[in-house]
């Protein structure tokens, strides 16, 4: 009879073949091994790099840092409607500027207390972006980019008559400062504009993983289907209508901060094609490939200044050409780059790190592969 095998003495360990591997390198090894991590990584560490070279650089290299800044933030505004929702509108510029004069509307009535600005033009183009989303529960595609359009003539045209009947040079808006600290220029507005950044971005990443986030993507992969699934169609909608438009205007208010005046001219369709390329650019399935295609769009028209007119004095045109034509050229840049991406490369700059990640992860996958039929068992 045989005797049946001896417990294993509590304390002794397994062979070490058999152990699982540590917590930390597994959790690592995953996260690696997880698509889209490397892709995102890049985008991650492009950047962080940016920002400290931004944050070290000279004064005009810190002032296109604060300009990137504000328009990540309008462009996570736009990424909330378009990249979650899936709904596309052409009214950003006009959240912008409700959050640009409403900044200098306070400050005139003596509410110049920061962050109160920002939480009021917040409010307040939630509360307009819930109005501009009525559109968006019957209208769909071209029609809804007319609605939108219809909201950015009305609130230029407001702004407009304001500015002209009370501020024909423009809406002053004071420096920015909090608790004492001074905080209107130079590195400082830089850091605080990039600290702005970053909560605004943690706050969409965190809306994106609650129920709302899920909702929005039913509603993006088809509304039939969301709604049979229980999904509250109307109200989701609206409700990414509304949280784009809070953050927009946040955009639009720390923009008046940063140019010092709100003028009504800056806030033209030109403004909402922009911001709807810098998502596309990017990656509209994407938040950092939001915030990265803000960044590429931000930066080329300063890059043109300083290579354009060298290129034309060569091929003998007036090197001041470019700064005489400098808006009609951006839109029409601007434009271009939307209809080349919607057109070949839908997913943007996101997308394309995307494949070339599989076509690492596949390479990889192969060369493995070899060398372990190479082994002589």
């Amino acid at each position: 009879m045989t005797r049946p095998p001896a417990a294993e003495p509590v304390g002794v360990s397994a062979p070490e073949g058999l152990l699982p591997p540590p917590p930390g390198r597994a959790s690592l090894s995953s996260w690696l091994a997880r698509p889209g991590t490397l892709a995102g990584s890049a985008i991650v560490v492009v950047l962080s790099g940016g920002a400290l070279w931004a944050a070290a650089g000279s004064a005009s290299v810190d002032l296109i840092g604060q300009s990137c800044a504000v328009f990540a933030i309008a462009s996570l505004g736009q990424y909330v409607l378009v990249g979650t929702a899936g709904q596309v509108a052409l009214s950003g510029a006009a959240f912008m500027a409700i959050g640009a004069f409403g900044t200098g509307i306070l400050a005139d009535a003596g509410v110049a207390a920061f962050p109160l600005p920002l939480a009021v033009c917040a409010v307040a183009g939630f509360a307009v972006g819930m109005v501009s989303g009525l559109p968006g529960l019957r209208f769909r595609g071209l029609y809804l980019l007319l609605a939108s359009l219809a909201l950015l003539f009305i609130v230029t045209n407001t702004v407009q008559r304001y500015e002209q009947a009370y501020h024909p040079g423009g809406l002053i808006i004071p420096g920015l400062s909090f608790l004492g600290l001074n905080l209107s220029q130079g590195r400082a507005l830089y850091l605080a504009l990039v600290c702005v950044l970053a909560l605004v971005y943690a706050f969409v990443s965190w809306i994106e993983r609650t129920g709302i986030g899920l909702a929005w993507r039913a509603v993006r992969e088809s509304e039939l289907a969301a709604a049979i699934s229980g999904v509250n169609v109307a109200r989701w909608k609206l409700f990414a209508f509304a949280l784009s438009g809070a953050i927009t205007a946040v955009a639009g208010s720390l923009y008046g901060y940063v140019v010092g005046v709100a003028d009504s001219a800056a806030f033209d369709i030109t403004l909402s094609i922009s911001l709807l390329t810098m998502v596309f650019i990017g990656g509209v399935s994407s938040r950092a490939g939001a915030v990265l295609g803000a960044t590429v769009i931000t930066v080329l028209p300063y890059l043109l200044q300083d290579i354009l007119p060298g290129i034309l004095q060569h091929i003998g045109v007036a090197s001041t050409w470019y700064q005489i034509n400098e808006s009609d050229v951006n839109s029409g840049l601007f434009s271009l780059l939307f209809l080349l991406v919607v057109l070949f490369e839908p997913g943007g700059i996101h997308a394309l790190l995307l494949r070339l990640e599989r076509a690492l992860r596949a390479r990889a996958g192969r060369r493995g592969t070899e060398a372990g039929e190479g082994e002589v068992p």
